[in-house]
This record gives structure tokens, C-alpha cells and sequence, in this order.
């Protein structure tokens, strides 16, 4: 079936050169078009989540033993927020490894926040592969992160 089609194909190449020529470069001009527009789409929604910052650090000054993590969402983008979720990464100064279980606890906040405003909150430590006898020494940072705007 596939090389009736190529068969008519090329006829049609052969017989009508100009019209199918054409044809074939209106339809990667439209397909250009549109491939553009997606991509111009992706990467405006992509520097609209960079705006959003989630940061994290172990501060029994400001959270109790239970909830060791400081967590700080700042929305510095032009949107609002609805949701904001986060993973958290536990590494051991001087190793590359990931001490945190990963897919073990999504964190998240549903506080809305306007343009330009700060949420804060203490979260519990994530699940740690194996027992770290100085959990204040670990660094803490985020990944995977995904915003929710209005």
C-alpha cells in the first residue's frame, strides 16, 4: 500500500513539477509557522516558571525539630500561583549522590501568590536512603519543581 502511494507520489512530481513544488513548499512554510509558534509557546511558559524560586535550608531557628526545612517560594514573575510543587535534594558536602528517596514525598503549597510576593513555610526532612549521623550537614536543594498559575 505505502509504495502505491509513493509511486503516485512521485508521478505527480513527475507530471505537475512546479504545482508540487509547489505545494511542498507551502506546506513547510506552514509547518515552520506552526512549529515556531509551539516553540515561542514552550520557552515564554518556561521563563515564566523560572520567575518562581523555591528554596530550601535546614533552620531549627525558624522551624521546630519536626519540620527542620525552611521552604521560601518567591513568585517573581507577572502571574499568579495556585499551586507550587517541589522535591527535595539531600547531598552530603563534597558527594554528588542524592541521599533523599526519590518519587518518596512531593512537597507542595497551595497558598496563592500574587505577583511579586513571598510565601514561607517548614516542611519535614525528605526520606534519606541510609541514617546521616549530622542531618544539619547535609546541603538541601530543589528540583523538579512545578508551578499552577490562575
Amino acid at each position: 500500500m505505502k509504495w502505491l502511494v509513493i509511486a503516485i507520489v512521485l508521478s505527480l512530481f513527475i507530471i505537475f513539477p512546479k504545482k508540487m513544488f509547489g505545494g511542498l513548499g507551502m506546506l513547510v512554510l506552514a509547518g515552520s509557522a506552526i512549529g515556531g509558534f509551539l516553540y515561542y509557546q514552550d520557552w515564554t511558559e518556561k521563563k515564566v516558571i523560572e520567575a518562581v524560586a523555591v528554596s530550601v535550608e535546614y533552620s531549627l531557628g525558624s522551624c521546630d525539630g519536626s519540620s527542620p526545612l525552611k521552604i521560601t517560594v518567591d513568585n517573581f514573575s507577572d502571574k499568579t500561583i495556585t499551586l507550587v510543587e517541589w522535591n527535595i535534594v539531600a547531598r552530603q558536602v563534597g558527594f554528588s549522590d542524592d541521599l533523599a528517596v526519590p518519587g518518596y514525598q512531593i512537597y507542595s503549597q497551595h497558598k496563592v501568590l500574587a505577583p511579586k510576593a513571598r510565601w514561607s513555610g517548614c516542611v519535614g526532612l525528605p526520606k534519606l536512603k541510609r541514617g546521616v549521623e549530622i542531618v544539619s550537614e547535609l546541603v538541601f536543594s530543589i528540583k523538579d519543581k512545578d508551578v499552577v498559575f490562575e
